[in-house]
């Protein structure tokens, strides 16, 4: 996968040559893609197009502009959730920080207007772009207002939200790379799945792992708690309970604990790696036996050591 982090500095150059002189302060805002290290999703459209049999160089515009496109989205996100510290909204304030947020995404466009690609190509990621960020803020309306109550309301949330940026990223980076729809399909499913396999192990961080207030603290329906309302336990009842109440929050500590007694990590644990394993069957068609791989090697890596996600709760604090 390092062969590939070479075209990193020419990504973060094309970023930094994107920024309006009248708008310096979009330098601070974009901090994190122009330093070290870089956002892990760089990688994928780059391996993608390599995966196809294109020359990776080629889509470094697109994936500047997938990069700028994602941190408008997360800056979106902190607005929305306000879960964690840190975030740009704390620093500038919410008015800048909404401001921000439509600079940024203005800039993606800006980016990828200047990509070196046949007008054809270009027109084709250019409505990629368009119709997976209107979807993205759908699905993020869909998880604000709580549109979330059923399995199929949460994977249909999940699939708009999270997903569909992730395959967007495997998917345009294949299009630079081939004109066969039979390969940027695959690409683009193996993003998909990638996208909820990633969404399934945050759902999972955010309750046992949290990186700010925990989803149950927020009084969010995710995946657990809903597995938790479907199987077939004899704490059901009660857990069923305390959601028709709407007291979700004021029983976070309950929740947690019944959801550790029916052993909900093992689930998301299983149901993360069926998409994994989808995800893999996908690129199989790919041609590049080195791209494929980098693509392979992503979604294998970020699982980590799977025993210590499993880890009971006794076990972490021992």
């Amino acid at each position: 996968m390092d062969y590939l982090k070479y075209l990193y500095p020419e990504i973060r150059q094309v970023i930094q040559n994107s920024i309006p002189n009248s708008w310096p302060e979009l330098r601070f805002v974009l901090g994190k893609l122009l330093k070290e290290p870089m956002v892990s999703e760089a990688i994928l459209p780059l391996a993608s197009c390599q995966a196809v049999n294109g020359e990776a160089k080629n889509a470094i515009h697109v994936c500047a502009a997938l990069l700028v496109l994602g941190l408008s989205l997360r800056i979106l996100d902190d607005l929305e959730d306000r879960d964690r510290s840190g975030q740009l909204w704390e620093e500038v304030g919410t008015a800048r920080a909404w401001n921000y947020a439509s600079g940024v995404h203005i800039l993606s466009f800006e980016i990828l207007s200047k990509a070196p690609l046949e007008y054809q190509v270009f027109h084709k990621i250019n409505q990629s772009y368009i119709d997976i960020f209107f979807r993205t803020l759908a699905g993020q309306n869909r998880d604000i207002a709580r549109a979330t109550s059923t399995l199929e309301d949460y994977w249909l949330t999940v699939e708009m939200k999270s997903a569909g940026f992730v395959a967007l990223a495997c998917a345009t980076g294949a299009m630079v790379g081939t004109d066969n729809p039979k390969l940027i399909q695959a690409c683009g499913v193996f993003g998909h799945h990638l996208g909820l396999a990633l969404q399934i192990l945050n759902d999972m961080e955010s309750i046992w792992q949290p990186d700010g207030i925990t989803d149950l603290k927020q009084g969010k329906i995710t995946l657990p708690l809903l597995y938790g309302l479907q199987y077939h336990h004899p704490e059901r009842e009660e857990l069923l309970s305390i959601v028709t109440a709407n007291e979700i929050a004021a029983h976070a500590a309950r929740i947690k604990e019944i959801l550790d007694h029916i052993d909900t990590k093992s689930f998301l644990i299983w149901a993360a790696l069926k998409e994994r394993e989808q995800a893999l069957k996908a690129i199989k068609i790919c041609p590049n036996t080195e791209g494929r791989e980098v693509l392979e090697s992503y979604i294998t890596g970020m699982f980590g050591d799977i025993d210590l996600l499993l880890q009971t709760p006794e076990e972490e604090n021992a």
